[in-house]
């Protein structure tokens, strides 16, 4: 206050900062003035209103997110932005692998811990990409390999084949991204494929890279191995296994328990000596 000015009164306090908020939301918002706004705590008159001006900038702003001219700049922008810009914009996306692809990076950057990354992707961002609803994950570390244990849902499987694919939330070993793809490819042959996988985070790693996949099929309910491959970590292109498409699907079919198809994914990484 200037001097001779008395403090105004807890109620006046409150009109000025409601004013103040007003004259805010009606102003022409900024990225910056947009992150701030998201930023405020909730005990400040008007933050609520505020906050939601600031997601609608954000959301009409980046209606194209994925366009390469907004990268840089979606890349600083908190979790609460990039929720805005998913929710009110993802109906419109024609490549939802293109926004997996994004989400991943955008979460490295933004949390360099593991953990942390991991339970932002599985709590707030993977649940709004369509391509990953379709395969649940729980991770189990069994050192020296990593055991991945996904469920397929019949309904997903049906639904997204023939012309769509669905990927797993991302899973790590030795500092190293990986995810597991399924699609079916049509033609004479007909094979349903599940591929692991490298993520573009970290680069190449020396040493080797040992890949297995399993399913639990009936009548035993036990895991059997469909594939297993030895390379070098310094390949770049995806590993994996066919299945004849009319073997999975029908009602029949031993791979669907409950009308889930369950799969369990090894990954070894012994480096370089």
């Amino acid at each position: 206050f200037s001097r001779g000015e008395r403090p105004y009164g807890a109620f006046t306090l409150y009109v000025q900062w409601k004013l103040c908020g007003q004259r805010l939301i009606g102003l022409p918002m900024t990225l910056e003035s947009a992150v701030r706004c998201l930023d405020l705590p909730c005990s400040i008159s008007m933050a609520a209103d505020l906050s939601e001006a600031a997601k609608k900038f954000l959301a009409k702003r980046y209606e194209k997110f994925l366009s390469t001219k907004f990268q840089d700049e979606l890349m600083r922008i908190p979790l609460a932005g990039i929720v805005a810009i998913l929710s009110r914009n993802l109906p419109g996306v024609a490549s939802e692998k293109s926004v997996y692809d994004f989400v991943l990076r955008w979460a490295d950057l933004q949390y360099p811990n593991l953990e942390q990354r991991r339970e932002i992707l599985s709590s707030s961002l993977l649940p709004m990409v369509p391509l990953a609803r379709s395969m649940t994950n729980v991770i189990l570390i069994d050192q020296p390999s990593c055991i991945i244990n996904f469920s397929l849902k019949r309904e997903h499987c049906s639904g997204s084949f023939p012309s769509g694919s669905m990927r797993s939330p991302p899973f790590y070993r030795a500092g190293h991204g990986f995810f597991l793809s399924a699609h079916r490819r049509m033609g004479p042959s007909n094979f349903f494929f599940l591929i692991i996988q490298k993520l573009e985070d970290k680069g190449l790693v020396g040493g080797t890279l040992d890949y297995e996949i399993e399913v639990k099929t009936t009548p035993s309910l036990e895991f059997t191995t469909l594939w297993r491959r030895t390379t070098t970590t310094g390949c770049r292109q995806g590993f994996g296994c066919r299945v004849p498409w009319p073997e999975v699907i029908p009602d029949d079919s031993p791979f669907f328990i409950d009308d889930k198809l369950h799969i369990r994914v090894h990954v070894k990484i012994t480096p370089q000596p």
